[in-house]
Order: C-alpha cells, then sequence, then structure tokens
C-alpha cells in the first residue's frame, strides 16, 4: 500500500484526512473515497521531499459525481 498526504482545494475542515492509502496507483482525473466518507477527484499530484501529495477538488457523494464537479472547477 502507498500512502499518500492530501491537500484539498475547497471544503476543508478537522473531518477530512491527512492522508490517503491505495494498493491501486491514482492518476490525475481520478475519484477517490477517503475515510470520512467523501468523494473526491484527483486535480494534481506532487512529489515532496517526504511525501507524494494529492490536491483533491471539492466533496461530492459518488464518484461520478466527484469527477463531474473536478471538471466544472477546473473550467472556471
Amino acid at each position: 500500500m502507498r500512502k499518500f498526504k492530501l491537500k484539498y482545494r475547497n471544503d476543508i475542515d478537522d473531518s477530512c484526512p491527512k492522508y490517503y492509502e491505495s494498493a491501486e496507483p491514482i492518476k490525475v482525473g481520478d475519484a477517490i473515497l477517503v475515510d470520512n466518507g467523501f468523494w473526491h477527484g484527483v486535480t494534481d499530484i506532487r512529489i515532496l521531499k517526504k511525501d507524494i501529495q494529492l490536491t483533491l477538488s471539492k466533496s461530492s457523494q459518488s464518484p461520478e459525481e466527484a469527477k463531474l464537479v473536478m471538471k466544472q472547477l477546473s473550467s472556471d
């Protein structure tokens, strides 16, 4: 399992997990389900000194909605 640091672009609060683990490869445009139960679109991936950071779009209720919201926000 690979551990990713999470950066939220929009709605962040204390319930948002700081890390995400996945055995599957992740790419920009994917939707991931984080531990607080919300789906987020991956808008950017950066390699930091100690971590790999995923930048996430606004939270959504489903993977389809997460991808749609991500596309809408990126066109603004």
